[in-house]
């Protein structure tokens, strides 16, 4: 099953029943797309999510937003901005930092091609 944006998107899909079941699933996914690891250090203990742009700094709530994170992190993190926090850490790391910043690109959006509706006069 894909990674989807947001929980509610998961309450419409078959695999769930409850929205507390499509929060679980959806924060699972998160987690195993970043193999179980923080984003940021790589510890594989305590496991939370992290928003990478926090909610006082405008962040949302959608997949791009959040990672996988450690509660050390998390909480070392805080409100900062993730980029000149991530930056001064001992466990810097540039590929991680590269990830984090794929993770955040906006999906392509989906175009359509409209073509014109010919009338068809019988």
């Amino acid at each position: 099953m894909d990674l989807l944006q947001s929980p509610d998107e998961y309450l419409f899909n078959l695999y769930t029943t409850s929205s507390s079941e499509a929060r679980r699933l959806w924060k699972d996914r998160i987690k195993e797309s970043w193999d179980n690891k923080c984003a940021y250090c790589g510890s594989e203990e305590d496991l939370t999510l992290d928003h990478v742009v926090p909610h006082c700094r405008g962040g949302s709530d959608m997949t791009k937003n959040i990672v996988c994170c450690c509660s050390s992190c998390n909480q070392s993190k805080g409100h900062e901005h993730w980029k000149l926090w991530y930056i001064q850490q001992d466990f810097y790391n540039e590929d991680n930092f590269n990830k984090i910043e794929d993770w955040m690109e906006p999906p392509a959006p989906i175009l359509y091609r409209i073509r014109r509706r010919k009338n068809i006069n019988y």
